[in-house]
């Protein structure tokens, strides 16, 4: 008899309506692809990803941060009210800043990190770093896949970030389409004379996804999608 969808074990995402799009979570275990135009929220749901998880579904994290330094995610969660140094000296939480380009290195400390604290969640951000870790395409795809059945073989429900311009998407050498398990897009559209954000599930394997536009709010306590909303509707 073949399995259900709806039995599959799922992570709570700790964004507010977002679960409701992807029939109560992302299955566990999966690679999901956040792209998004700039300033569309990316790195917010990903912090809100990480601390939720701890908070509210006692599952470690691991931030693999190819940007941004230790002290600004830090300081930057704080905004929002969440300490994530707390969680680092309590050792659920692993904030891992790299720089290089060594696709070998970075897949192995990815490994050793969660596996260190055990943890449940990982996030690589931003991987639109990897274009810079490859010269030709088909390297790139040969250990992204790699990459790829490492988190899942470890059971790590992981995300991996991706922006895309205002005017056309762009691809993390076929990550999207032959290696994640799902992907999401965050929006921030300009329409008359406002900026409206909004997000859509494209994919989620194994899942029965909403398949339509909602709207994003941002607020104090971080990201929100209004799934009762629709995303022009007070645009009229």
């Amino acid at each position: 008899m073949k399995k259900d969808q709806f039995d599959f074990p799922r992570t709570k995402t700790g964004v507010p309506g977002l679960d409701e799009m992807i029939s109560g979570g992302i299955p566990k275990g999966n690679l999901v692809v956040l792209s998004g135009d700039p300033g569309s929220g990316k790195t917010l749901f990903c912090w809100q990803y990480l601390y939720k998880g701890i908070t509210d579904f006692n599952e470690n994290g691991v931030l693999i941060s190819l940007e941004e330094p230790e002290g600004s995610i830090i300081e930057g969660a704080k905004e929002f009210g969440w300490d994530m140094q707390k969680f680092v000296d309590q050792g659920k939480l692993r904030i891992v800043p790299i720089e290089l380009y060594d696709f070998e290195r970075l897949k192995n400390t990815v490994e050793e990190n969660i596996q260190a604290i055990s943890a449940q969640r990982c996030v690589i951000d931003p991987g639109v770093i990897f274009r810079l870790f490859f010269e030709r395409e088909l390297d790139a795809r040969k250990k992204i896949v790699s990459l790829g059945k490492m988190l899942k073989k470890i059971n790590c429900t992981s995300i991996v970030t991706n922006e895309i311009t205002l005017d056309r998407e762009r691809s993390l050498f076929g990550l999207e389409e032959y290696v994640a398990d799902g992907v999401i897009l965050l929006y921030h559209t300009k329409i008359r004379n406002k900026f409206v954000r909004s997000i859509a599930v494209i994919k989620m394997r194994n899942t029965s996804i909403a398949e339509e536009l909602k709207p994003i709010k941002i607020d104090k306590n971080g990201l929100n999608v209004l799934i009762n909303a629709k995303v022009f509707e007070d645009l009229k």
